[in-house]
């Protein structure tokens, strides 16, 4: 069976009672469109959330794995639904299908809609402190990648130990031929501890900070930020740049693995990552 991603929130179209709609997602996490619904306020409640999973579980011909939200008010009104459905329900960051459709629908689909309001700027997202990346589980080169968006599918094809790659084909979306998904490889002999802490953190996002000493840092899905690298090399800052723009370019999507060594084609660990 299928996993499944769901999001049921306020949505910037104004209905008849000139009060915002509630609108419920629900994608698989390869980024297969399930359901979309938009509701008044008093109906976007765990009771009616129940009943559309109840009869999209009917429609596609039984439950799924898992469903997991990114929200905490998503995950509160999901809780009780999945409960009486004997659902697996997960908050996680690492929702990245059903985040990729919501923002193709704020950019593509919501501003062309009747009642469409633009939404209020959103305050900026405080952030934890970065504190240091495990020293034993340090890299021992690094080095920015970019991969064809293409052969993303490919990856299902190869034997990787750890990671996740939550999709490989987005229903609402045609990539061009030509684009590239950029992504950092970290290298260490001894791969496997590192791949299997990222695991165990799972990774979210990757960020750059430039200063005098640069930074990458890494985002996991408890909410903690690591700083994987520092440095001050001219060249190595604009390949950060670089991979930022190009992240800008495919709405935030990126990716981080983990090899053995440069010279060896094993893969120990592949995450998609997605940036808030």
């Amino acid at each position: 069976m299928e996993s499944w991603e769901l999001d049921l929130y306020r949505s910037p179209i104004i209905g008849d009672a000139q009060k915002p709609l509630w609108e419920m997602l629900v994608c698989t996490s390869e980024g297969q469109i399930v359901f979309n619904q938009f509701c008044p306020a008093a109906q976007a409640n765990s009771d009616w959330l129940q009943t559309q999973l109840q009869n999209l579980i009917e429609a596609r011909g039984g439950t799924p794995l898992e469903i997991r939200v990114f929200r905490s008010a998503s995950f509160n009104l999901s809780l009780p639904a999945c409960q009486a459905l004997f659902i697996p329900l997960r908050k996680s960051l690492r929702a990245i299908a059903i985040q990729r459709w919501l923002a193709h629908r704020q950019q593509k689909v919501y501003p062309s809609l009747e009642g469409y309001s633009p939404p209020q700027t959103a305050h900026p997202v405080q952030r934890p402190v970065p504190v240091a990346f495990p020293e034993e589980l340090l890299p021992e080169r690094w080095g920015f990648s970019a991969l064809p968006a293409s052969e993303l599918s490919l990856l299902r094809q190869v034997s990787i130990s750890y990671g996740d790659i939550p999709f490989w084909k987005e229903d609402w979306r045609d990539w061009p031929a030509a684009a590239v998904i950029p992504g950092l490889f970290l290298i260490r002999k001894e791969a496997k501890p590192l791949a299997r802490w990222l695991e165990e953190k799972g990774p979210v996002a990757l960020s750059y900070v430039e200063a005098e000493s640069s930074a990458i840092l890494l985002e996991t899905d408890g909410k903690e930020r690591w700083i994987l690298a520092t440095f001050d090399d001219a060249e190595m800052k604009a390949s950060a740049r670089q991979f930022i723009e190009r992240m800008n370019k495919f709405q935030g999507l990126h990716f981080i693995a983990v090899q053995p060594s440069e010279e060896d084609e094993t893969i120990t660990g592949f995450w998609l990552l997605q940036a808030q």
